[in-house]
Formats: structure tokens, sequence, C-alpha cells
């Protein structure tokens, strides 16, 4: 048996190591255009932040590595094409053009920052930040005292954290996000109103419902990026505007942004293709749909599930949540299941519930508020999904969370939940019993 995987970042080492333990005398061929692999990029926010120097801490396996535990690591090559009908892919190294062929083609081809056309400029101090290079350059731009204004376009995930970082060096950052809030595809407008004020407080500019109409270079230096509620002027501009697949020379089904339909392991419409990763599909554990999550650990589980199961082993995951979290200033932001939002678009009928608590006692120093919203089943009341927001304890409670609604809790037994007490932690009843508590 002969596996070709294209790519070779978490969802491709991944797979690859996991099918080769799997099955040690299959060949294993790992196709990568870039000269490493493995690279975590959710550390990107943190290296350009100044809390650690060394890039190649975020790699996880070097090629040398991945080549002794036997694999077949073909880097500096880029796949071309791919015949189905002969089962052979068209790769390139070095200027030079051949063809492999292939019993299994595994595609974890990733995804590509979304680069809207903002005009003509400079594109000098202008950066996404997704790869070993743009981490480089935007940690040495950041170091350069002369550039003091930061403008981050859009408000996700990784927006967020780039402003965390540039705030943390004492910049002065504009965050301009064209949808009515932060994190709108994450969180519920009740949830993240806290956040906003926080970030507003810092000394940032925070400019929801805007948008980026252009981008020119500015007469004395730097850049003027033009919205539709005026000019902010930047030093240096970071794009977090999502993300697109990778997909685009497979001719194969895909959703509506280029993703790869899959079923719940993978599988193509073609029997010998299967995709994971940041380019394909997952299925939504309490949507029962698939849907697009491009989480790093999405894409490592679902490739080690895919191993196993082209191995012939059991495998015990069905689904995914889309468990994330992030940190803002203070805040602990983190969610996982079904919001209300995702109900609403997907026309499923739901019912919610909003808490405001304390994550611990009163009399030991260090209180802070907690929110809670749970979202839930109306007649059953099993949990579907929840948010937590707050400066302590968020994100263990949406761990615990994401394991109550896996195992299809109701919210009464949230409620009863016997979860560990002691006043520097929780109350006597936790923030998530008293949420459950309330759906009931």
């Amino acid at each position: 048996m002969k596996i070709v995987v294209i790519g070779g970042n978490a969802a491709g080492m991944s797979f690859a190591a996991k099918y080769k333990r799997n099955q040690p005398l299959d060949d294993v061929v790992v196709i990568e255009k870039r000269d490493y692999l493995s690279f975590g990029a959710c550390g990107l926010p943190y290296f350009v932040g100044g809390m650690f120097d060394d890039s190649e801490r975020m790699i996880s396996r070097t090629p040398e590595q991945a080549i002794a535990s036997g694999l077949d690591v073909r880097i500096n090559t880029e796949m071309l094409s791919v015949n189905r009908l002969e089962k052979k892919v068209l790769i390139r190294h070095q200027d030079i053009e051949s063809a492999i062929d292939y019993d299994r083609l595994i595609v974890a081809t990733g995804s590509r920052p979304i680069m809207p056309n903002f005009g003509e400029y400079n594109d000098e101090f202008v950066y996404t930040l997704t790869s070993q290079e743009d981490g480089i350059a935007v940690k040495r731009a950041l170091k350069d005292s002369s550039k003091q204004r930061i403008a981050v376009i859009g408000a996700g995930f990784i927006g967020l954290e780039v402003f965390d970082a540039a705030h943390g060096l004492g910049k002065h950052v504009t965050i301009i996000e064209r949808e009515q809030q932060i994190m709108s595809q994450q969180f519920s407008p009740e949830m993240v109103d806290v956040v906003e004020q926080a970030i507003r407080t810092s000394g940032a500019d925070l400019k929801t419902n805007t948008s980026v109409l252009a981008i020119r270079d500015a007469d004395h230096g730097g850049y003027i990026i033009q919205t539709n509620k005026g000019d902010v002027e930047a030093d240096i501009v970071v794009l977090s505007l999502g993300f697109k697949p990778n997909t685009d020379r497979f001719d194969l089904p895909k959703a509506p942004n280029g993703a790869l339909l899959v079923d719940e392991y993978g599988a193509t419409e073609d029997a010998h293709i299967f995709a994971v990763g940041d380019c394909a599909v997952v299925n939504h554990l309490t949507l029962g749909k698939a849907v697009y999550l491009p989480l790093a650990t999405t894409a490592n589980k679902q490739a080690r599930l895919m191993a196993d199961y082209l191995s012939g082993k059991e495998t015990h995951m069905m689904g995914f949540l889309g468990s994330s979290s992030l940190k803002v200033l203070d805040y602990e932001l983190a969610r996982t299941g079904m919001s209300e939002q995702m109900a609403h678009d997907h026309d499923i009928h739901v019912s919610m519930s909003v808490i405001d608590d304390k994550n611990q006692t009163d009399y030991y120093p260090g209180q802070e508020d907690i929110k809670v919203k749970l979202t839930y089943q109306p007649g059953t009341k099993v949990l579907l999904g929840g948010e937590i927001i707050g400066k302590k304890g968020a994100v263990s409670r949406i761990n615990a969370l994401a394991v109550a609604i896996t195992a299809k809790f109701t919210t009464e037994q949230l409620g009863y939940l016997d979860f560990a007490y002691a006043p520097p932690f929780s109350r006597t009843w936790d923030a998530l019993n008293v949420a459950g508590n309330v759906a009931k």
C-alpha cells in the first residue's frame, strides 16, 4: 500500500506519523512545498509579542526526524495536479517535474489568508500572520521603535491575538472589524461586550461595523486606511480576514468556501482520496452536519482518526464541537458546541440561558466576574453548546462543558455535576452548576 500525503503541516504530519506507526510496512510519502514541517502557527502571536525568540520552537518535528521514523519526506516540492484515473500526482522539485503514483491520496493542503484587493500600496509593512516567515517579519517590524501605530484589520482569533501582542509591546493599536462586534462567528454580542469595553479602555481604538475600502501609502511614510467611517493612519498593517482552503487543484465536491466535502472519516467522493485539516469540512457533533472548523486541535484529531480508520483500527470520535479559546488583555474567551448564531444559520430551534456569576469565593483574593451562556434543546434540555467569558477560570470550565455536551448531559445533570470545590477556585455551587440550574 502506498499512501501519498499532500501537505506536511499539522494535519498531514499527524496522519502520516500515526498511519506509519499503525502500518510500518506501507510506504508513506509526504509532499511539502516549504522547507519545514509541523509548524505550530498558533504560537505566532506570542512569538511576535516577545514571549519567546526562537521561531524553531514552533516546529514540532524536523524533516530529518520524520525521515528517521520511516516516512518518505519530500520538502521544497509542490504538487501541480492529480490524475484520478491513473492515480498519480504530478509534482515539481527544483524545476523538475515528475509523477508519483498512489493507492490512497491524503489531501492536507491547509488554507491561506484571505487577501482582498485594497488597491495599490507598498506592501513592505503589510502582513498576514500564518507562517514562520510571517512571524519573523512581523516580530522585526514590531521591534522598530519608530513604528508605533498598528492597524489590525479583522477582529477574529488572530486579529485579537495580534492586538494583545502589540498592546503588550506598548504600541497604539487600531482594530477595524466589518461586523457589529468582535469574534462574531464564535461569540454572542451580550457575551463579548465586556471585552470590547476593556479593549477601548486600554487605549486601543476599536472600530466595529467598519469596512475597509482601500489602503494607500501616506505621504510621509506609513499607510492611510480608508474606511466607510473615515481614515486610519498606521505604520504597520496586519490583515486578519479569515482563510480560504487550498483546494483549487482538486476537482472534487466542495463547500461554498472551497473546503472539500468529506464524510466523518475524511472520505471524498473518490474512494482513493481523503482530506483533512483546514482544506476540508468536518462533522459537527451537535449540529449533525459538516462544517468548516479551521482549528489546529480539530486537524490533529481528525488526522489521527483517519489514520486509525484507514489502518482498519476501531475509532472512537464521530464529531467535533469547535471548542476554542483565546486571551484578550486580562480576559479568557472560550466556547464550544452549537452557538445561538449557528442554530439560527442552520434553522435549528434552541433554548438559551445566560448567567452572571463569580469564579470563586469573595473572601479569597482574586474574585472575578464570569459569564456563562448555554445553548440546549428546548424539550429534552440536552446541552448543545456554551460560551464562557471571564478573567479567571473560563477555559477550564469550557473544557468541562465540552465533556458534558459530548456525554449528552442535560441542563439538570449539569446543575448537579460534582465539580471540585475550594475557595481559591470556585464557590460551593460552581458557575456551571448555576448555569445548569437556571437553564432548567
